[in-house]
């Protein structure tokens, strides 16, 4: 009797752990949203002033000069990728899928900063 109820007792420890971990992981993804989003520089109007990556636009690959609004038009796109992966990240996560939500928040991470490696 004794041996059974020990065994129930580490069964539930290894449940308790396990769900420990999940609950960690998820709050982890969560968290790290939280706290790369609220480091995101913004102007007084709460405009995004963040700049990340894009792909370079086929006009400079043949070497032409970018205007004023091309220039524009690239910050704004890279802000709204960036901010979309996020979101993807965020509704992966209330799914329930941590690696798909740490992938994709490593994702807009390294968007922002490519030389950070991720």
């Amino acid at each position: 009797m004794k041996r059974n109820v020990r065994r129930l007792g580490a069964s539930g420890i290894a449940i308790a752990s396990m769900l420990h971990v999940a609950t960690a992981s998820a709050a982890l993804c969560a968290g790290q949203i939280v706290e790369f989003r609220s480091s995101l520089p913004h102007d007084r109007n709460g405009e995004p002033t963040f700049v990340g990556t894009a792909r370079q636009s086929i006009a400079a690959q043949l070497e032409h000069q970018p205007t004023r609004e091309s220039v524009e038009r690239a910050k704004r796109e890279s802000q709204a990728q960036i901010l979309a992966i996020l979101l993807q990240a965020e509704a992966l996560d209330l799914e329930g899928k941590r690696k798909e939500c740490l992938d994709a928040f490593a994702r807009a991470k390294l968007m922002l900063n490519p030389s950070s490696g991720g």
